[in-house]
């Protein structure tokens, strides 16, 4: 076999090697790059302004209610901002890190009799699981004056959840302009997973013995605790028998 021969196979099987995932000359595999997060903020907003909207500007923000952390098993809030210069808002849409459950999602539009109000939309939002979000829609929500158009999600956190990981979401509008569908996907407002604290630790062994979400401010555990009299009575009621039992069988 001649040398240029050699080059030639060394050579492919060298592209090969790499192609699969394998360093050449190592047994180790070639890690994927991570995601870049040194943009993360807890609030960003992105402004618009351009032919489209007139030349005035359009802010579309997003924050993590809260300290922008959570447990595996715990929840997390985000809230999705619509502000401008007057075009309608017809469309709010939340990206969220792949395996959030959607709890409850909220809307703060300004209503001419009432002004900005609060409404829970959970069961009108549309959820997509291909995309990772949840988006509400409306006949148009004013952003004249300081009006503004809120989508506010809270979701659930997978339970394995790995804590450290920095995840990023993502944000969209509708307005009534033209070419009026704006995308910010990631927007770069990040949630970092955390361990559980001592009360999340106790909160999810209680979940799992079918207690429901027995925190400080769980009108379970304010029920449990406002008679001690009953305490016992309330708390072996709270229990599920069948997950006791299934657990006890298990061990």
């Amino acid at each position: 076999m001649t040398s240029r021969t050699t080059r030639s196979i060394a050579t492919g099987a060298a592209a090969l090697l790499i192609a699969s995932g394998l360093a050449v000359g190592t047994n180790a595999a070639v890690a994927s790059a991570a995601p870049d997060t040194s943009a993360c903020a807890t609030a960003q907003t992105v402004t618009f302004n351009d032919i489209n909207t007139v030349w005035t500007n359009y802010h579309l923000n997003k924050e993590v209610v809260g300290d922008g952390t959570a447990a595996p098993g715990g929840t997390v809030t985000f809230r999705t901002t619509v502000s401008g210069a007057g075009a309608l808002v017809s469309r709010i849409d939340d990206f969220h890190p792949a395996g959030f459950e959607l709890v409850q999602a909220r809307s703060s539009v300004w209503y001419l009799l009432g002004g900005q109000t609060w409404t829970t939309v959970t069961d009108d939002v549309n959820r997509n699981s291909a995309t990772n979000s949840v988006s509400h829609s409306g006949a148009g929500w004013t952003t004249l004056g300081n009006a503004r158009a809120t989508l506010e999600t809270t979701y659930r956190v997978p339970a394995d959840a790995t804590p450290g990981d920095v995840l990023n979401t993502g944000a969209a509008t509708d307005l009534a302009l033209v070419s009026g569908y704006r995308v910010a996907n990631p927007i770069n407002t990040c949630v970092t997973i955390r361990e559980p604290n001592p009360t999340e630790v106790v909160t999810g062994s209680l979940d799992g013995l079918g207690l429901g979400s027995v925190t400080s401010g769980s009108t379970a555990l304010g029920d449990i605790g406002a008679d001690p009299a009953t305490f016992s009575a309330d708390l072996i009621n709270g229990l599920d028998l069948g997950q006791l039992i299934g657990a006890a069988a298990g061990s």
